[in-house]
Parts: structure tokens; sequence; C-alpha cells
């Protein structure tokens, strides 16, 4: 019951770190072999049908029948696959599970093999510099050079089988203490129970959470260390620089520390090519670099913001979320190629999808392009006041797909860029100052050329001595003899760009006008004269 339960939590602990397993299992890889086994109609039953019940009668069905046994952790039966017979004195028959257990740990550790590259007749491999009744199977490195793992054809009942070779389960003890696994995985071994969870030992798995969890301890203590310094500085970014230390940059040190770790630990080649598959590291740099961007991008708003410049500041997040797409897709790709995937025929599929997509967010592409011509052209900046056409409002926001205008009567209008492109645009804000311009009528009947002369005298020197009036270009001139009145024109600017401050200014002129054309016994008349009875 305990083992049923520890075998439970660990396949719940480790079934995260197993994702990548369906894109990182080599074909050649020994463990793989239980599916051939499954599959009648593999080239293994093909092209020999076997005599002997566990499948001896070649080598290729030795092979498959103890790699089989020992994936199903059933050593007993393979054991029937080796040959026990005129061992060494300090070995004994009896053991023959311990050596089929130890030679499968150096077949993981060491070897690939692939069955279909094994002789699958009875007679074996011919002219191979070996006796009739021996093959090899492969070849292992050893501190004093290498060593060739033999198989046996052996007398039975039915005529003879072949099985593992006695010279090899001979050199097994020795083998292991060399290239078997150290005191520590062996613990693992010995007390983590019995069973695979995506074809790798459950020890396994145990061993790689362990150094997982070891690198975290080890890590954790100086990322809070390096937190603590960083807060304390005066740095303006310092808690986005003190969060990713604390979050995507103490979980890249523990998986590239655990991955070394692991490296040099004993554990068998189908749990190394789930590491080196690089999920875990693929996740830890994207979130490294994804959150290095945010940082980039905070100091850039900053610096941009302090000069003033809003709309750059404002085109930062979506030109960073851009980027890291970007990113996160080449990441991909790049995990996808150390996988084994053509990444180029991922990418021409993208862009025949890429066609297809282009067609249907046509309009989107028309906006993007017009946010582009926007922000390059800058006609309009966030915050300034803008005639579009017939609408009069303040720019909000600028979006990638569309910009927001604020209107006069306090509403909000969502313009999309591509036609915003196109339009003709005042921008109100950009002027640097105002005009203040006034055609004034004085009545023929009470207004002679003295008159005349001294109110427009007078109506400039008002204006010149106004001190929000600017000295040139400034005019005031008597424009002729029109159809209702002797027309006077007022013309200067106001040296300001505050819309309401120019009201004001503009009303103490028209009142100043008005009280000079009255001190001269003149008087300001319509366009189109008053009737009277």
């Amino acid at each position: 019951m305990r083992a049923t339960i520890v075998k439970y939590l660990l396949g719940i602990c480790f079934t995260i770190l197993a994702l990548p397993i369906w894109a990182a299992n080599p074909p050649g890889l020994v463990n793989t072999l239980q599916e051939a086994a499954d599959e009648p109609d593999l080239a293994v039953h093909q092209r020999y049908q076997y005599q002997d019940e566990l499948q001896r009668d070649t080598p290729r069905g030795t092979l498959a029948g103890f790699t089989n046994a020992a994936y199903e952790q059933d050593f007993e039966l393979a054991a029937e696959y080796l040959d026990l017979r005129y061992l060494p004195d300090n070995m004994s028959k009896d053991k023959g599970p311990q050596y089929a257990k130890k030679l499968q740990a150096i077949i993981d550790r060491n070897l690939w093999i692939e069955l279909e590259d094994v002789n699958d007749t009875p007679q074996g491999v011919a002219n191979d510099n070996l006796p009739a009744y021996r093959d090899a199977f492969g070849r292992i490195a050893i501190n004093s050079g290498h060593i060739t793992l033999l198989l046996q054809r052996v007398p039975s009942k039915g005529g003879s089988i072949w099985k593992i070779s006695n010279a090899t389960v001979a050199k097994v003890p020795n083998l292991y203490d060399q290239l078997g696994y150290g005191p520590v995985v062996e613990w693992f071994v010995d007390n983590i129970p019995e069973g695979r969870l995506f074809k790798i030992n459950l020890w396994e798995w145990s061993l790689i959470l362990c150094y997982l969890i070891g690198a975290f301890m080890v890590i954790i203590p100086l990322t809070w260390l390096a937190k603590w310094l960083i807060l304390r500085s005066k740095s303006e970014l310092k808690q986005e620089v003190a969060y990713v230390v604390a979050g995507p940059l103490r979980f890249f040190l523990a998986v590239v520390l655990c991955r070394a770790w692991i490296a040099h630990s004993s554990i068998s080649a189908g749990a190394l090519a789930v590491i080196d598959s690089g999920f875990l590291l693929m996740l830890a740099v994207v979130w490294l670099v994804w959150s290095a961007l945010g940082i980039f991008q905070a100091g850039l708003k900053q610096r941009w913001l302090m000069r003033d410049n809003q709309q750059g500041a404002s085109l930062l997040r979506p030109l960073t979320n851009f980027v890291r797409i970007i990113f996160v897709i080449i990441a991909v790709l790049v995990w996808l190629e150390h996988l084994g995937f053509n990444a180029s025929a991922i990418l021409a599929g993208m862009g025949i999808g890429g066609v297809a997509i282009a067609l249907a967010s046509k309009q989107s592409i028309e906006n993007f392009i017009g946010t582009i011509t926007l922000y390059s052209a800058a006609p309009i900046k966030v915050g300034n006041l803008c005639r579009f056409g017939t609408i009069n409002g303040t720019v909000e926001e600028m979006g990638l797909r569309c910009t927001q205008i604020r209107t006069l009567d306090r509403t909000l209008i969502h313009v999309p860029n591509a036609k915003l492109a196109e339009m003709e645009i005042e921008n109100i804000s950009e002027r640097e100052k105002i005009r203040f311009k006034a055609d004034i009528r004085l009545d023929y009947a009470i207004t002679n050329s003295k008159q005349l002369k001294d109110i427009t005298s007078d109506i400039r020197t008002m204006l010149e001595q106004h001190e929000q009036v600017e000295a040139d270009p400034l005019r005031v001139t008597f424009q002729g003899f029109g159809l209702h009145g002797l027309q006077v024109n007022v013309f200067a600017y106001v040296a300001t760009t505050s819309f309401p401050t120019y009201q004001l200014v503009a009303q103490e002129l028209h009142l100043g006008i008005m009280d000079i054309v009255n001190q001269h016994g003149s008087r300001i008349i319509p366009v189109a004269p008053i009737a009277t009875k």
C-alpha cells in the first residue's frame, strides 16, 4: 500500500518534468524496444518465425527479449537470456537476476542499440572475425580500452539458442564497478519503489527532482542576497531588477546547476535524453529574456519621459511585446531543431499559413502600417489638441490598431490608424502663438477722416502696449469704403498656446476697441444695417 502511494505522489511531481519526453525519445534507445515487441508487424517478427518460447532463436530475438524483460523489471525472466554456465568461482548461477539487472544498467548508461542492425537469423553474422557461434552486439569504452559485448549460441532441447555470452556475464561485476551506478544512485534504486513514468524509472525521476531541489537550495540564498543589495541601492529600476533576480534569474541558475550535476551523475541514457531535451532550460531562458526586456522598456521609458518624448514612451509597450513574441517563436523553433524537428519545414508551413492569415487580416495589417507611419512622421502626439476632419479632440492614446481621441464633448472616439494616416490633420497644439483678427465697420454718418485716423492710431497703441500681444506682425489699417461702413482691419498675434488664455486676452482687446471707438464719437455697425421705421 505504501509503495502504491509513493508511486502516485511521484507520478504527480514528475509529470511536469516529463512534458518533452514525446519529442525527446530517441529511436535507437534500448528502452524503446517495448513498443517493438508489442507490434506484430515489425521486422523482428516478419524476418524469422521464432520456435523458442522466449524467442532466443536469433541474436535479435535474444536482445529484444532481454531488453523487454528488463524494461518490465522482471529480472528473473531476463536471467533466462544469460548464459550462466562455466562462470568464475566467485560468481553463482543463482545470482542471475542480479547480473541481468547490472548488465541492463551498464547498457542503459553506455550503449545505444539499434535493434534493426542486429542479425535476425539462427546462424548469426558471418565473416565478422568471430567464431560462428558468437556475435557482437556492442562495444563499451572502459579505463583500459574497450570491451566487446557478445552473444553466444548454446545447446538447447530443440537444438540451439542464443544467449548473452558467459564471457560477457563474467565481466558484469567489474564493468558495473566502473560503469554502473554510484552509491548515491544505488540508494535511490534500493529505496524508491520499482516502476516507470513516461518510460523513465521512478528512482531516476526522484534523483532529478532532488538535484533540482538541491540546486534551488544553493541558488536561493545567493539571489536573496543579491536582491537585498539591489533594493538598498539608489537605482530607479531597483524594484524591476530585484524581481528579475528573485524570479527568472533564480530559476535559470537553478536549472543550469541542476543540468551540470546531472551531466556528471549515474543515470540512464533515457533519463539523460529527457534532460538534454532542454525543456526547462528553454522555459528559463524565455522567462529571463522576457523579464529583461521589461527592464529595458522601463528604463528607456523613464529616459524618454524625462526628455518629454511621450509619443516614443507610449510606443515602447507594444513594441516590447512584439519583440517578446518574436523571441518566443525563435526560441521554440531552436528548441524544436534541437529535438530533431525540421525547423525549416515548420517555417515553410508557417509561411503558407501566413499568406492566408495576411489575407484574412488585411485591415489589421493596414492599421499596423498606419501606426508605423504615424509614429515615424509624428504629425500628432499623445496630449495634442487636433482637428481630424470635422472632429476636434485631444489624442489620449496611440495603439497598434487605433488611436483614442477625446472630443470637446468628452466623448471617446477610436479612429483606425490606417484611416487616420490618410486624414488631413490640423495639430492645434503645435502652434507657437494664436492669431487675433478683428474686422470692424464704422458708421459713415458720424465718422470723419480725423476720427478714423485717431481710432486706428489708438487701437495700434493699445495693442503695442499689451504685454501678451507680439509687436510683429501687428497691423491696424483702414481697408476702404465698404457697402455698409468704413472698414478697419485689426491683425496681431497673442503670445500664448493656451486657448483659454487667448480667449481672455481677446476679450480685453475687443473691449478696448469698443471703448476707443466710443471715445472718438463713432460707433461700430453690423454687416447689414438695422432696419428702422
